[in-house]
């Protein structure tokens, strides 16, 4: 029986970003910007701090796609996405996607991907298509 999908749905996910996690991200990625690991670093930039692999919050979406919504079986064919605003170590980050096209014939998606940092800013903005299951 196939799953029913409508324009409007959504779904969420959300996560705290640790350093733990940031390093080893930048071990995965092969990223060793010193922006993501080294604190005298970043001080000395126009953030003043440590931040988190734009990719790495964009990898949120994954999560989503992949296990929540459409759930196990969704395949990404596209991301395109606007950086906004950083992510903090430390910082909490809800991303949420909304179905906003369905072409049930391909069984592709297309979704607004959004990600809001702490007090309810716009960080990530940006589109997804996806193969549904």
């Amino acid at each position: 029986m196939k799953k029913e999908y409508k324009i409007g749905d959504k779904a969420e996910y959300v996560r705290r970003f640790h350093a733990a996690d940031v390093e080893t991200f930048a071990q995965i990625t092969e990223d060793n910007n010193p922006i993501h690991l080294d604190d005298q670093f970043a001080a000395a930039t126009v953030f003043r701090r440590r931040v988190v692999h734009g990719i790495f919050t964009l990898s949120m979406f994954s999560k989503i796609f992949g296990t929540i919504y459409p759930g196990t079986g969704g395949i990404y064919l596209h991301q395109s996405a606007r950086f906004l605003r950083p992510v903090f170590i430390g910082d909490e980050v809800r991303a949420e996607v909304e179905l906003v096209d369905f072409n049930p014939d391909k069984m592709i998606g297309t979704f607004t991907t959004r990600c809001y940092n702490e007090t309810g800013e716009l960080i990530v903005d940006g589109e997804a298509k996806i193969k549904l299951p």
